[in-house]
Formats: structure tokens, sequence, C-alpha cells
């Protein structure tokens, strides 16, 4: 009997042992015969979604990129590359005609064709659908300044399918290439027609597609998520670019000084410049860190912008005097160790459509007391300042606006939230001051999405009617001389009613695991090439 049992523990133990190995050997190290290649990224926001037809957080475009890909993305050479698209070119900068690659195939192995980009297309512009990428199709003809089709017919006259494979777009004026590469190339997610068209525009963001887009056709598919904690990707085998190298990719949801040292233990294999930002006092000693590459060159992405509304906060004297009060180049000098760019205009520095004649508002409490009083402002009034957590630096430099505000004689009930919930919160205009990060793009300078009047992200809810007629027109100029002017007359508007005064740009660090043998950490176009993406076999 003993024998018996002695024989039964010994197999068990066999057994355990078996389940145990293979577990071991898949790691994302890649070592070994069969192992499972995975880079882990680590990232500070957990994306709102996997919606293309939303363009509201940096988290869910990057999310969304992987599994719809757009027409082309800007890459950090500042040139727009061919993604869905082989070509988009165009005779009078009117008429842009759009080939799409012929190898393009949904991951259910149903071909992608201009059927799902018309589709798509129709699907944003229908009113019933409360798009954020709207905004960026008010340049189509037959769609009107919210690039919305009111027409009561589901025809757009500017969209016209040529083939399977070749569509052409008529805007409403002519615009430079670049300029319709960056609105449309860069927005224009396709959606699989085959799936979706049964279900009605109305219900499509409840869809269990959208909720859980199971077929891509991009390089990954969604694997899983487990809010606020990490979003699972797995290699699509079939995508047209080729097979991609690794077998999966992982974004992990963390603090930023999670992202410290998850580096360096490994855990993670790269940071994201504009997700997950390396808390600026933890810059040397990763730069430090023997297992990684590091650099921190190039245009950086994203501007943190103070969105007020203008609903709760009307009179332009208290927004400025709001800007006087904030001690911007303490933030700079004294929180991130100049690191950072002061900003107030919605451009950086490096752009060549900023309006040099304007000069950032200086810190001066005493002119933002003076203004204060000059538009009777009640000090017994509080204002309610919503902060997203996540990104600690974002959270200090609250702290310092907070205290700044405070100290003119305006109260504040700063409320912290996640950011997904922030974001939701601020949609609904439910705040009267929100700190968040905007993304830029230096090849346009179109800014509609934040300041025209209705516009998707125009969180601060500002209407100016000139700057609303200027916006529209800087999209349909092609002479360099007139889109310079429009858009420094639009610098003007917005730093006389200041509706979003922008706060500061963070130089970011961009770090890397030498065990990845191709794949880095990029400002812009980081994830164009990243079915090439692969790490060392040991």
């Amino acid at each position: 009997m003993k024998k018996f049992i002695k024989s039964k523990i010994l197999i068990l133990f066999i057994c355990i042992v078996a389940l145990i190995l293979p577990g071991c050997g898949s790691s994302s190290t890649s070592s070994g015969e069969g192992a499972k290649k995975v880079i882990n990224v680590g990232m500070m926001n957990a994306p709102s979604g996997f919606n293309p037809l939303e363009w509201t957080d940096i988290a869910q475009e990057v999310n969304c990129g992987l599994l719809f890909q757009a027409l082309v993305e800007l890459d950090d050479d500042m040139k727009y590359k061919p993604m869905l698209a082989d070509s988009i070119t165009t005779d009078d900068n009117k008429t842009f005609t759009i080939k799409l690659n012929s190898k393009a195939k949904w991951s259910d192995g149903k071909p992608v064709t201009v059927d799902d980009e018309i589709y798509t297309i129709g699907l944003i512009s229908d009113p019933k659908v409360p798009s954020t990428v709207a905004s960026n199709f008010n340049i189509v003809e037959g769609l009107n300044d919210s690039g919305k089709n009111t027409t009561g017919s589901t025809d757009i006259s500017g969209i016209k399918k040529i083939d399977d494979h070749t569509m052409s777009i008529t805007t409403k004026a002519p615009m430079e290439l670049t300029l319709f590469e960056d609105t449309i190339g860069t927005k224009l997610k396709a959606l699989p027609k085959h799936i979706l068209e049964s279900t009605s525009p109305d219900k499509i963001y409840e869809s269990s597609f959208i909720q859980n887009p199971n077929v891509s056709n991009g390089p990954f598919k969604l694997e899983k998520y487990v809010k606020d904690q990490y979003v699972q990707f797995v290699a699509n085998k079939d995508y047209f670019k080729g097979t991609p190298k690794l077998d999966g990719l992982i974004f992990k949801i963390m603090p930023g000084a999670n992202i410290t040292a998850q580096l360096q233990s490994g855990e993670i294999d790269m940071n994201d410049p504009q997700l997950g930002q390396i808390p600026f006092e933890d810059n040397e000693k990763v730069k430090a860190m023997s297992n990684l590459n590091t650099d921190s060159s190039g245009i950086q992405g994203t501007i943190q912008t103070l969105m007020i509304n203008t609903k709760t906060i009307p009179d332009s004297k208290i927004r400025k005097a709001i800007s006087y009060a904030i001690n911007r180049d303490m933030i700079i000098n004294s929180l991130l160790k100049g690191q950072g760019q002061v900003i107030e205009l919605p451009y950086l520095k490096e752009s060549k459509f900023i309006n040099k004649n304007l000069k950032p508002t200086p810190y001066d409490p005493e002119k933002a007391k003076e203004l204060l009083k000059e538009a009777g402002w009640d000090s017994n009034k509080a204002v309610n300042f919503d902060i997203p957590t996540g990104n600690k630096v974002r959270e200090q430099v609250a702290d310092i606006i907070t205290q700044n505000l405070e100290s003119v004689g305006i109260k504040v009930n700063p409320q912290k939230y996640d950011f997904v919930t922030s974001l939701a919160t601020a949609k609904k205009h439910n705040f009267d001051i929100y700190l968040v990060g905007i993304p830029v793009y230096p090849m346009n300078p179109d800014i509609s999405s934040i300041l025209k009047t209705g516009f998707g992200l125009n969180l601060s809810q500002y209407s100016n009617a000139e700057m609303d007629s200027l916006l529209t027109s800087g999209l349909n100029q092609i002479d360099p001389a007139q889109v310079k002017a429009t858009y420094d007359r639009v610098q003007e508007i917005f730093a006389q009613d200041l509706p979003c005064p922008s706060i500061y740009v963070q130089n970011q660090l961009r770090a890397v695991n030498k065990r990845v043998t191709y794949g880095k950490p990029k400002n812009y176009g980081m994830f164009i090439d990243v079915y090439k993406w692969d790490v060392q076999s040991k």
C-alpha cells in the first residue's frame, strides 16, 4: 500500500513539473526554443476605449492604430508614411486619389476594400453618431462645418468609389497634400463593414464589436484588456505587410515611478514618451542603467493645456488673470529642472506657424489681482479644478497652479480622477478648469478640434465667429504666406480670449531595453513598423 502511495506521489510530482516547465519557457525574454517573443511597453494612462470613430486621448489613438490602420502616419522625420494606403495623390489639390494596399485583409480573412473606408466615413459623418473624429472631415465636399452629412442621403458628393482599392475624396476648396494627409489620412481608420453594417448607426457605440473589437486589419489583435492594469495584443499572423516577428505586445499601465523601476528590472522593455513619461527626477538614474539605451532628442509631441470652461468663466479678463497667476518659470526650472518649455500659445516653439510677435504671459500675480478686481470676481466662489491622475508631474503642476490661483484670490476645489473618468467628465463640460495633454502635429497648423464652435475636443466650449471663419479658411489655403497670416491672426484672437492657455511642454526621455533588436520609443510614428519589432534570442 505504501509503495502504491509513493508511486502516485511521484507521478503527481512529475505532472506538476511538466506543467511548470513550459510556463517558464514562455517568458517575454524569448529564451529557449518555442519561447514567446513579447515586448512590454509602459504607459501611465488607460485607453478610454478601442473605438476608431473617437479621438479623445493618446492611449486610445495608439491602441486603435494597432487594430485599425490609418491611411498614413506621421514619422519622426516629419514625413507621412503609407499604412493602409499605398499612395495618396492629387493633381489639383482638391481631388485626392487614395489607393489602398491590395493585400490588406481583415484578420477573419475578408479583404479590406474601399467599401470599408466609405462605410466608416458614413459613420463618422452620420449626425446620429457622436464621433469626435468628424471635425477633421468638415473639409470634405458634401459635409457641413462639423463634418456631418445633413443632406438626408447616405451618399456624400465628395466621396467616390473608383474600384475596390481606389477611391477619391474631393474637398470644398484646394488644400495642401500634407494637410489632407494629416486631417483625413491619419484620422480615417476603417471599420469592417461586413461585421457592422447590420447595426444601426445610433447603436454603433454600444455594439459588441466596438466594445471588444475581435477583428483587426493591423499588425496585432486585441487579446485582453484588464482595466487600469494592462492591454494585451497578439500578433495578426496574416498582417498584409508581413507577419509580426513578435508573438505579443503588452501595454502595462502604471504610475511614472513604476515605469522607472520596471525599466530597471526588465519587467517593461520601453516607455512610450507620450503615454509613459519617465519622471524627470529619475532621468539621470535611467540614463545610467546598463540594460537600457536612452535618448531625449527630437520635437516633443504633447502640450499640457489648461482648459477653461468659457460657459462658467465667460469673462476673458478672469481667464487672463488665471494665466497671469501661473508661475510657468517655476514649473520649468524648479519642478522640471529645466527639462521643458514655457508655452502659452497652442503651438510648439519649433513650429513654423507660431506667431513670434506674441509673447507668453509673464508671471504677474499683481496684474492677475487687478484683472480680477476689474471683472468683479467673487472671492468666495470656488472653481472646480479637474485633474487626471497617473501623470505624477502633471499632478504636481496642478498643485502649483492651485497654490498660484489661491494666492491671487481664486478659491480652488481640486478634484482628482483617473484619466478615463476625468476625460468623460470633461467631455460633459462638468468642470471650471481642467489640465490635460493635447497632442500637437508640427506639419499641421489646424487647431479646429480644440477651438472651433461645437467641435468634439473643444472642451472649453469656446465660440468666436471670426475664429471659426479663420479656421475654416486656413484649411483651404495653399499659399504659405497666406497660411501664415491666417494662423497669426488665429493666435492673436487666442491670446485675446484665452479659452485654453497652454502651460508647458516636458522634454521626454525615451528608454529601451538592449534586448530589443528592432523597435524603439519615438515621439512620432513609434508603431509605424511595429511588425518588424524583435528581441534577442538566447
